[in-house]
């Protein structure tokens, strides 16, 4: 085994998280290797909408235009049963949507990284992550490429997702709270709508969801949610089950999907939220799905896992001290996640909750949200800073 001469940052995982923040240190002189498993990203069914304070956040990094130059495109219109809403005059960021490919824009951020100065190793294993210990100053990544490798690092920042074997390595303790829902996503081509609108509908009758989410190059993601314990809808056999279903969900599908391919896999997966409390311990940072995964109904993931990325940049460039500017950064993430969790927790009770308590407060929330719709805290596009105190809540359910 061998030992490397010691980098600022190691970033144990390539996709969007670890490629900004790679991006974002090495512009500002620090000494980066990013270690990515996969030697070429592939589509997964992950998400691909950035809602406008996520690109508000890809704007700090210093990447939106990046994304918009390369795979990206703007899609300023979303429609969720109130009407469509122009997301550019309604958002204090004045931002639209931005929607790509997931893997393409994974291999541009990564290119990226290597242009912004960061070492990029691909089809790499990593083998264990050590905490700091006692007066040392670093910890240790062990990975493997050919030969085993001990690399010392200033920091460690463990970005590989929601199974995340650095998470558990270093210690951190998982909190859990199960959803009865699932997810099925699939992209697709021929799709009747509009290619500037994005559609996030809701069945709660049926606790079902149809999203559509629409690409570059004429391509569509497309998603389904429905309860847990309805068909398992995974496998290209599927598909017709798939249509089908979301047809029975929201009946207008029926002619948006008249003409619909699908070009990918067809997939389906637990939208159960998990979270560490403080994601910093010893010289070791979790982030993204690593650090806290939400609820992908209400796609707040890939913005998170930018704010994170900015907010630990900004940390790390101004501060000296790395081991207080790793445990700022985790009380900000449990900060602005808690604050996205309890509001969505909402917004999934009031939308998509079949049960008998749930419809309940339907009846009596949903004629005041039809008289102004300001009632639906705007914390999914406007961002997880606005205020979730009881007086919004109260709101939302027509308490107040």
């Amino acid at each position: 085994m061998t030992t490397s001469n010691a980098f600022d940052v190691v970033t144990v995982g390539g996709g969007m998280g670890a490629a900004a923040l790679a991006i974002a240190m090495a512009r500002g002189g620090a000494r980066v290797l990013v270690l990515e498993k996969e030697t070429k990203f592939r589509d997964r069914v992950r998400g691909e909408g950035l809602v406008p304070w996520g690109v508000a956040e890809a704007r700090e990094l210093g990447i939106a235009d990046l994304l918009l130059q390369t795979c990206a495109k703007e899609v300023p219109w979303m429609e969720m049963g109130f009407g469509p809403r122009n997301l550019v005059e309604t958002t204090p960021q004045q931002a639209p949507m931005l929607t790509y490919c997931h893997p393409e824009m994974q291999e541009v951020l990564l290119a990226e990284a290597e242009r912004a100065g960061a070492e990029v190793r691909r089809g790499v294993t990593v083998e264990s992550v050590e905490l700091r210990a006692g007066g040392e100053r670093q910890a240790t990544v062990t990975a493997r490429n050919g030969k085993s490798e001990r690399i010392p690092a200033r920091l460690v920042v463990g970005v590989d997702g929601r199974g995340s074997a650095v998470r558990k390595w270093a210690g951190f303790a998982v909190e859990k709270l199960p959803l009865p829902f699932q997810f099925a996503g699939v992209q697709m081509t021929g799709v009747r709508s509009r290619e500037d609108l994005s559609m996030f509908l809701f069945n709660p009758e049926f606790g079902m969801l149809v999203a559509l989410v629409p690409q570059t190059k004429g391509r569509w993601r497309t998603y389904l949610g429905y309860p847990t314990g309805g068909v398992a809808l995974q496998g290209s056999e599927k598909m017709g089950t798939y249509v089908a279903e979301s047809v029975r969900a929201v009946p207008m599908m029926a002619e948006v999907y008249a003409d619909v391919q699908s070009i990918g896999p067809l997939a389906t997966f637990d939208v159960s939220e998990s979270w560490v409390r403080h994601p910093y311990r010893e010289g070791v940072a979790v982030l993204g799905d690593a650090a806290a995964t939400s609820d992908p109904t209400f796609g707040q993931g890939m913005a998170t896992a930018l704010r994170s990325a900015r907010v630990l940049r900004d940390l790390l460039l101004s501060n000296v001290d790395w081991d207080q500017a790793g445990d700022e950064y985790a009380r900000e993430h449990d900060r602005y996640f808690q604050n996205c969790h309890k509001v969505c927790g909402w917004l999934r009770t009031l939308f998509q909750d079949p049960s008998a308590e749930a419809s309940a407060l339907r009846q009596r929330a949903m004629p005041k949200i039809a008289e102004d719709v300001m009632r639906v805290p705007d914390h999914l596009f406007s961002g997880p800073d606005s205020p979730a105190d009881e007086a919004v809540r109260a709101r939302l359910f027509g308490e107040a």
